[in-house]
């Protein structure tokens, strides 16, 4: 993985390997508890990694866990420790209408690029992973990483709506596993498909089914395998 980024801990430790000891220094990642306070009362606490882009976690968490339809957060203040916010009438950008069905090797050639991005993967084990693809252009738009995989699509959420970038409509890459509560998320969002690099689970293939969003897990080693997908965005799906 290429421009591996430095802002790491390196903490001391002494490790047992192939039979024998050694004290080194391992790289491990940063956390801090981060603090949403919402008008009326409401506080959530999220552990994240603070790497710069805290308020986008803020308003994606606010988003997708908080809002009811027809409502968007807005952040009234931040500090160190958190944010306040406030929600209001509104909705993220409408979805983009569907180009036409992806290739398989669209698919193989997405999850290859997701997984060559520049981050801290390699460094610690401890991160995950989430990017949003283009089907008309066939080009990744955005990506982050997190030590939660659901702070993942929360930033990729806060991103978009400050942006007024639509979600909905694209497909959703993760490194995370497909279960209940992550694919729930991203049919919350609107995403047309997601392609997980892990494993799927039996909820989160049915939450999949009945939000008419395509999955795909597996999506590793020239191969993928596909769990739903009643739309047919992928040629020759079967």
């Amino acid at each position: 993985m290429s421009n591996q980024p430095i802002d790491l801990a390196r903490l001391p430790c002494r490790q047992f390997k192939d039979g024998a000891w050694r004290n080194f220094q391992d790289e491990a990642a940063a956390e801090i508890r981060l603090t949403l306070t919402f008008e009326g009362g409401l506080e959530k606490n999220l552990w994240a990694f603070p790497d710069g882009r805290l308020r986008e976690l803020a308003l994606g968490h606010a988003l997708l866990d908080i809002c009811k339809p027809g409502t968007i957060p807005e952040i009234v203040d931040q500090s160190d420790a958190g944010f306040r916010l406030r929600i209001k009438p509104g909705s993220p950008p409408q979805a983009r209408a569907w180009p036409g069905p992806l290739t398989p090797q669209d698919i193989l050639d997405g999850a290859a690029r997701f997984m060559d991005m520049a981050g801290r993967w390699d460094a610690t084990g401890c991160f995950h992973r989430a990017a949003v693809y283009d089907p008309a252009s066939r080009t990744f738009i955005h990506h982050v990483e997190d030590i939660g995989r659901h702070n993942c699509l929360d930033r990729m959420a806060g991103w978009a709506l400050s942006r007024g970038e639509a979600l909905a409509g694209r497909v959703l890459f993760v490194s995370a596993r497909a279960t209940a509560s992550l694919v729930g998320k991203a049919v919350r969002t609107g995403y047309a498909m997601m392609v997980s690099r892990s494993a799927v689970t039996t909820a989160g293939v049915e939450i999949a089914r009945k939000g008419s969003m395509s999955l795909i897990g597996f999506s590793r080693e020239n191969r993928f395998s596909i769990f739903t997908d009643a739309n047919e965005r992928i040629a020759d799906a079967g």
